[in-house]
């Protein structure tokens, strides 16, 4: 058990410093498990997540395909002309662009190309870029907190333990849309002067520079095959569970991404295919694969067993257990990845589940994904989508110190972690889980 806990803990470390990229460090780490005769190679591939990986690579595919057809930035566009370049409608048009595209696609493409239009329209209009793309994170891992397929911890925890679209959906989507609001709200008063002054100063020229940022003409007929497919990926994943039994067919959440995937890639020319396939994000289902190997070695090794044992101690109150669960993992994943605190917490929960006097375990899973998902906006590395925009602001010459991001993202955090909370303990109180 310590040598697979040590094998886990320098994997952690090596993810968190970034010297490495995280997918390496986490197959390096899987293989080790084996090497050491921690796993077998078989038990290492029955630990891995195939429907967890299915998923991923289903909507990677489809969410790639609208990328290469312009779709996102058309979208951007649109919306901006919509409020007819109103700094502050604007910014409450990119926040809820951000939360609701975040809801059913990874976080990553969302803030890859929101940070890609918002950072040169900010300058446009003199305003600072990095608080308006902190809220731009903030309300995207917000936003995926309220359906599976939103943020790669929902995907793990839905698929391992078996919840459904529906089921995040109906419980977490509520939540999610209403902290999304109040940060949007939080974000707007802090920003609310600048915003002002930004109105003041626009003038026909600066909106002839932001027509100018993405002329690019969208491509209509991948557009429309992707938003086919991707429709069709989503009733499948909603209604997969009574699609399945009314046609015989074993439809999983995996084939409910998949199927549309394969089919939109057979609607397109084979040059249109590699361009989209090119820009699948390969690390991440890598990185979930090699996570998958390394967290399975803990499982083997009786350590859940032992971390969920000392939880059922040391909580003996059903509430104290739900807020442990929302606030612990939470804070947490603001100082190490989300992804694999959400596949060490799954294994926790289902031996919680167990034990006599403990929350239903649908209650602690709604707990544990908006902990986890609304947590990791404190740091520049608590999710995936943090790392990308930081990375964009440093690229692009604005300097992001780590204080200066928690200063900007941690109270809005704290303030929504705690309506959260609040919501959650109604929810037990009331029964709706």
């Amino acid at each position: 058990m310590g040598f697979a806990l040590g094998i886990f803990v320098t994997a952690y470390l090596l993810i968190a410093s970034e010297k490495l990229p995280r997918h390496w460090v986490a197959l390096g780490a899987g293989l080790v498990m084996i090497a050491a005769g921690i796993l077998t190679p078989l038990d290492a591939l029955r630990y891995i997540s195939w429907e967890t990986i299915g998923l991923l690579a289903g909507m990677f595919i489809l969410v790639s395909l609208l990328h290469e057809a312009g779709f996102f930035s058309w979208l951007a566009m649109a919306a901006i002309r919509k409020v007819n370049y109103h700094p502050t409608y604007l910014f409450f048009a990119l926040v809820f662009i951000s939360a609701v595209c975040a809801m059913f696609m990874d976080s990553i493409t969302v803030i890859l190309f929101l940070a890609a239009l918002t950072i040169p329209l900010c300058r446009l209009l003199k305003i600072d870029p990095v608080p308006i793309v902190i809220a731009l994170v903030c309300a995207a891992n917000t936003g995926g907190a309220a359906t599976l397929v939103g943020d790669p911890p929902n995907v793990i925890l839905g698929t391992a333990l078996g919840f459904s679209f529906g089921d995040f959906a109906v419980h977490t989507g509520p939540i999610a849309a209403i902290c999304v609001t109040m940060l949007a709200g939080y974000f707007f008063l802090a920003n609310r002067r600048v915003l002002t002054d930004a109105h003041s100063a626009l003038d026909e020229q600066t909106v002839r520079e932001i027509e100018a940022l993405h002329a690019e003409p969208v491509h209509a007929r991948m557009t429309r095959l992707g938003l086919i497919c991707f429709g069709a990926a989503v009733f499948l994943l909603i209604l997969h569970k009574y699609v399945s039994p009314w046609t015989g067919l074993p439809i999983s959440a995996a084939a409910a991404a998949l199927l549309p995937a394969m089919f939109a890639l057979a609607g397109l020319p084979s040059v249109e295919v590699k361009r989209v396939l090119l820009r699948v994000d390969y690390q991440s289902i890598l990185f979930f694969s090699g996570l998958f190997v390394l967290i399975g070695g803990l499982e083997k090794t009786g350590v859940f067993e032992l971390a969920s044992n000392a939880l059922a101690r040391a909580a003996v109150d059903p509430q104290v257990m739900i807020l442990s669960l929302h606030w612990v993992p939470g804070l947490l994943s603001g100082i190490v990845d989300n992804v694999p605190l959400a596949l060490a917490m799954s294994y926790v929960l289902k031996d919680l589940a167990a034990v006599a006097g403990m929350p239903a375990l649908s209650l602690m899973v709604w707990a544990l994904a908006l902990g986890v998902d609304i947590g990791g906006n404190i740091t520049p590395i608590g999710a995936s989508a943090n790392v990308v925009a930081y990375a964009s602001l440093q690229r692009e010459g604005e300097h992001v110190v780590w204080g200066r991001w928690i200063r900007l993202a941690g109270p809005a955090t704290l303030l929504v972690m705690v309506l959260a909370s609040s919501l959650l303990l109604l929810k037990g109180y009331a029964g709706w889980y």
